[in-house]
């Protein structure tokens, strides 16, 4: 039955690399990239700007693959939710593009498969079994168990951004100061602020859908609140680690985010929520490329 599920007979070579390219889509490469990323100056900067190049592809192929195999387990797990969004209604398995759905969830297995191999034979035990944690949230706990059922989906799904983190530094150190657990406390409140923004900008998809985000439960003037409380946590815990150069680095992109907050607090609508969502994954970037300069 498997065999007959994963053939291709009349596949073009034109079909091929429209495969590759949904394969590609599935592993979600903007939020795959971002979590990389923040394993990675985590890791640079714990290690007090020295780390075997060994170690650091490691640490980028175990993210990378895992990150992008959960969100390809994701898509497939919401395939018919996201055909009711116009948003989503595009991708590749509610376009009809991946006809055979269950390749999304083999390539999803088969990614996150690979990473955790990678991760607990090239990486301490430590930083292995936090990646393994991610997957673990992301997916039965996020996307199987919260998403559909509470306004706090976004609240405790965004646990598993901070593995990454926490990866990052286990990755190098073996100590555990505040240092590490303030930086995944950054991801931990951005996350809610970042998401129900683009709620917010979305609201109708997700009243839709049914996905009981907060925008779509209690409307836009009341979410906005939120979203700049999150925010301005977010932004403490980023100022309470850094410093030099790099507490001003975030010092500067955290009153922007906190100011777009501000505003749509006071003026919420679609549009400026979708900018402050542009703003947050700016902000976001630039404190951890700050973190690189920082002596944590």
């Amino acid at each position: 039955m498997l065999r007959e599920n994963l053939t291709f007979p009349a596949y073009s070579r034109a079909a091929w690399k429209q495969l590759l390219r949904d394969l590609f889509v599935l592993t979600k490469p903007g939020v795959t990239i971002v979590l990389a990323f923040t394993a990675l100056t985590t890791a640079i900067s714990a290690s007090g700007g020295w780390v075997s190049l060994p170690l650091l592809l490691a640490l980028l192929a175990a993210g990378l693959l895992t990150s992008g195999g959960a969100a390809s387990i994701n898509m497939y797990i919401e395939r018919e939710l996201d055909a009711q969004m116009p948003r989503t209604a595009r991708r590749p398995l509610p376009s009809g593009r991946l006809a055979q759905e269950r390749i999304a969830l083999y390539w999803g297995l088969l990614l996150c498969a690979s990473g955790l191999a990678v991760a607990f034979l090239a990486l301490p035990l430590e930083a292995a079994t936090l990646i393994l944690l991610g997957i673990l949230v992301y997916v039965p706990l996020y996307t199987l168990i919260l998403k559909r059922r509470t306004f706090l989906n976004v609240v405790i799904g965004g646990l598993a951004g901070c593995c990454p983190v926490l990866a990052g530094w286990a990755a190098v150190r073996a100590d555990w100061p505040l240092a590490p657990f303030a930086l995944a406390a950054v991801v931990f409140f951005w996350t809610p602020a970042h998401f129900w923004a683009y709620a917010m900008a979305h609201v109708t998809d997700y009243q839709r859908a049914g996905f009981p985000m907060l925008p779509a439960l209690v409307g836009l003037p009341k979410t906005a609140p939120y979203v700049a409380s999150h925010a301005y946590l977010a932004v403490l815990f980023s100022l309470s680690v850094l410093n030099g150069a790099a507490l001003w680095i975030a010092a500067a992109a955290g009153l922007v985010f906190l100011a777009g907050c501000m505003l749509l607090w006071f003026r919420p609508g679609k549009r400026l929520a979708h900018r402050v969502y542009k703003i947050s994954n700016y902000y976001l970037m630039l404190v951890f490329l700050a973190v690189l300069f920082a002596r944590i």
